[in-house]
């Protein structure tokens, strides 16, 4: 499959565009000394601080203007008043637009800071399906990474379409069900109380909250992404710096396969490393069944003792993108431990963790401890 199959939204298109601008107006920060871990935390604990305030004055804001409009009853039908309904959805409408553009340009411009803070450059990419103005885009705008298939590679073979569904419906409406759960419990509380007027205003701080959270989660899945391109960037210069066989590059671009079909997703820097470790097979259009772990594991076979070591570690690296080991990840390590090291699913768990807290220097460390030490003839 080609890149120009997919074509990015409006929403993502717009995201894009806003992220390249906002770099081409700011400047590179000065260096403190302190690492990218500290940084993130700060632009991260600033996110929550600002998102809390953005959801909560405008909720505010729409419940006490909805005071001043007649008032409004959906039942019965007949009875509903037109002006009422009309302000009431204009309301409505402009506190949305007003939360939902003031969280993406604040999501935008800490996104950029925390790519700054890795000396990430917002490149186009354009042989990439998604470059990392796109990776970035799509996280701050909450859309879920394209669902492609490259080269015959089925990211959602092992997926419970079901359940994502329902998880999906949940999470999308947080927000209207928190707001019911916490009217309903202060209606308890406070409903024959003096106090029984502010159960309206809960919506406030119920978003606030919710808004907080949803960017505590974008940033801390953006700044997994950046340390994982990071690392990205520092296994092809290492395979790159080898002399290598057809065979050894193939070997390692099922590894790579393998491990989108275990995080059932085209995680962006699986697709990155796929494409770039492809563009070095001369006759790449005759790969087939990249995503079987039989054919994986043959391709081993046909390497080198050394040789066999950059395919495991490339997919022991790869495991670890995601900050954790999912159950299909452990099984195939289990599989391997004929050919793998002793230590080297206890080494990769040291890097998740580190990946998880922001460590960017010490999760390059753990890389170099993980990659094989000998050099390919």
């Amino acid at each position: 499959m080609s890149t120009e199959r997919y074509k990015p939204g409006f929403l993502e298109q717009w995201g894009r565009r806003v992220l390249i601008s906002i770099g081409s107006r700011s400047r590179k920060p000065k260096d403190s000394g302190k690492s990218f871990a500290y940084h993130t935390r700060i632009l991260i604990f600033s996110g929550i601080f600002w998102s809390f305030w953005i959801g909560f004055l405008p909720s505010i804001a729409f419940v006490y203007l909805c005071t001043y409009l007649p008032p409004l009853s959906f039942w019965p039908l007949a009875a509903i008043s037109l002006p009422a309904l009309l302000g009431f959805v204009f309301l409505l409408v402009l506190a949305t637009i007003i939360e939902f553009y003031l969280l993406f340009r604040l999501g935008f411009y800490l996104s950029f800071r925390m790519a700054q803070y890795a000396d990430i450059e917002l490149a186009e990419e354009p042989e990439l399906i998604t470059p990392i103005p796109g990776m970035m885009a799509r996280l701050v705008l909450e859309i879920p990474d394209p669902r492609v298939r490259l080269y015959g590679i089925d990211p959602y073979k092992h997926l419970n379409e079901r359940a994502l569904f329902f998880r999906t419906i949940l999470y999308k409406s947080k927000v209207f069900l928190s707001n019911i759960f916490a009217k309903l419990l202060l209606k308890v509380f406070l409903g024959r109380t003096g106090l029984r007027f502010l159960i309206e205003y809960i919506s406030g701080p119920v978003t606030g909250i919710w808004d907080s959270l949803t960017t505590y989660m974008i940033l801390y899945e953006l700044r997994k992404r950046i340390i994982t391109r990071k690392l990205s960037d520092a296994i092809l210069i290492k395979i790159k710096s080898k002399k290598r066989s057809d065979g050894f590059i193939e070997s390692t671009v099922r590894a790579v396969a393998l491990s989108i079909v275990f995080t059932k997703t085209f995680h962006p820097n699986f697709e990155y490393l796929l494409f770039r470790l492809i563009g070095l097979l001369p006759e790449r259009d005759k790969l087939t069944n990249l995503d079987d772990w039989a054919e994986f594991v043959r391709s081993l076979q046909n390497l080198t003792k050394d040789e066999r070591k950059w395919p495991i570690a490339t997919f022991a690296l790869c495991s670890s993108f995601d900050g954790s080991l999912n159950k299909e990840e452990l099984e195939a390590f289990s599989e391997i431990t004929e050919i793998s090291p002793s230590w080297l699913l206890e080494r990769v768990r040291f890097l998740s963790a580190t990946i998880r807290k922001g460590e960017l220097a010490e999760s390059l460390q753990w890389m170099e401890k993980i990659l094989p030490e000998e050099s390919i003839h």
